[in-house]
């Protein structure tokens, strides 16, 4: 790769953050010229003013509906919904939205240029190495059977959800409670891939349709959801560090006041990593996102309002039109397609390249597995836990 293309990639990260960076949503003027930073919003962080006199013409004209029904999500470099300068589409799509009682949320995915789901076997956050213990011995290999651990079957979403609540409550947001519930005519399709301790719900309609609720997917060796808090209020919650007095759990709740926001990611288990491999198919086999939250009195701990009878739900409908554009290229022309139209053509040079080191290595790795005296045992192996794919390849080596 060139100085110029990774030049070119250093250029985009920053557009990315100048995003962030906003004008004044009345007049227009932008907030570096000179005039010292912009006022947002208090309820919503969404809309900025250069004074009080755009604030109140802006609300007067369309801002008490837009912040009433959250039109637009906050305004923050870790959830940008409308595309950087040059580009077409969105570093984070909505893919749905929606709001109940001043609390509301919008999803996203948290994806991978070559849209793959995820396995469970890797870790929820992509930056941490992965742990080989999770694969020693026999005991970890039937945790890798029982619970189809390898199987590319999770989709890794990205939930911002924001208070907004005009009598200032503070409300607590439980990301493990999390549900998506299928589209009817997916339901067998997605409860195909279903594995021991998978968290998900089946009931009848009235009318006898069969239907599904997925539930955050569990971690087998950490026993735990796979769901973390990535950012309070724009602000990333980093491993290692102390994290904000907002969260009340490493990974569940985490209190929001009027105005906060928190960004969550969170994965589901949809299919058998066979018949559903993308993200658009895992997204068009769902009909709806639910976050769950509760008014909080400051007082009482997250255990004791979790059974709180004053709970709620928001349901955000997926819009399937806005993942079908999204995912256009990638469908009718594939990955190369899709990266340059979303990414440019730098980073899809970029990606070719590392893919095709990557495949050299690969074919290296497997050459020499394949003529080792055990090479028969890997193959079962590897055929035990579900990677077919991966045992044939080797078995493809062997014969060369």
């Amino acid at each position: 790769m060139s100085i110029a293309s990774i030049r070119r990639l250093q250029k985009k990260r920053k557009e990315e953050k100048q995003m962030a960076k906003t004008h004044c949503t009345f007049c227009g003027k932008d907030a570096d010229d000179g005039t010292g930073p912009l006022k947002s919003c208090a309820r919503c962080k969404a809309a900025h003013y250069c004074d009080r006199t755009c604030q109140v013409s802006d609300y007067q004209a369309r801002h008490r509906d837009e912040c009433a029904n959250f039109v637009h999500p906050p305004t923050t470099d870790a959830f940008l919904t409308k595309p950087i300068p040059g580009k077409r589409y969105p570093p984070q799509p909505v893919f749905a939205h929606g709001h109940k009682d001043g609390v509301g949320c919008w999803v996203t995915v948290e994806g991978c240029i070559n849209c793959d789901l995820r396995r469970l076997i890797d870790p929820l956050d992509p930056s941490i190495p992965f742990d080989e213990e999770r694969i020693g011995g026999e005991a970890g290999l039937q945790t890798i059977r029982t619970h189809r651990a390898v199987a590319f079957s999770l989709l890794d979403l990205r939930v911002l959800v924001q208070n907004r609540r005009k009598d200032k409550t503070p409300v607590f947001v439980y990301g493990s409670r999390a549900k998506a519930l299928v589209e009817p005519t997916m339901t067998l399709a997605v409860l195909r891939g279903t594995a021991e301790g998978d968290n998900l719900t089946e009931f009848m309609q009235s009318d006898g349709v069969h239907r599904a609720a997925l539930g955050i997917a569990k971690d087998p060796w950490d026993e735990a959801p796979r769901v973390r808090i990535s950012y309070i209020n724009g602000a990333e919650v980093k491993k290692g560090t102390p994290p904000p007095a907002n969260i009340k759990d490493a990974t569940e709740s985490t209190v929001l006041h009027t105005g906060e926001y928190a960004i969550l990611h969170l994965q589901f288990r949809i299919g058998d990593g066979d018949t559903i491999t993308k993200y658009w198919e895992a997204l068009a086999a769902l009909e709806a996102f639910y976050v769950s939250w509760v008014p909080w009195d400051g007082t009482c701990t997250p255990a004791a309002l979790a059974t709180s009878a004053h709970g709620q739900l928001v349901r955000t409908p997926f819009d399937q039109r806005a993942v079908r554009e999204y995912f256009a290229d990638f469908i009718e022309h594939g990955q190369d397609a899709f990266t340059r139209s979303h990414c440019g053509d730098a980073y899809a040079d970029l990606l070719q390249i590392a893919d095709q080191r990557a495949e050299r290595e690969r074919d290296a790795i497997f050459a020499q597995l394949a003529h080792q005296e055990d090479a028969d045992e890997h193959m079962q192996l590897l055929r035990d836990i579900g990677m077919d794919e991966v045992a044939d390849r080797l078995a493809r080596a062997s014969r060369q």
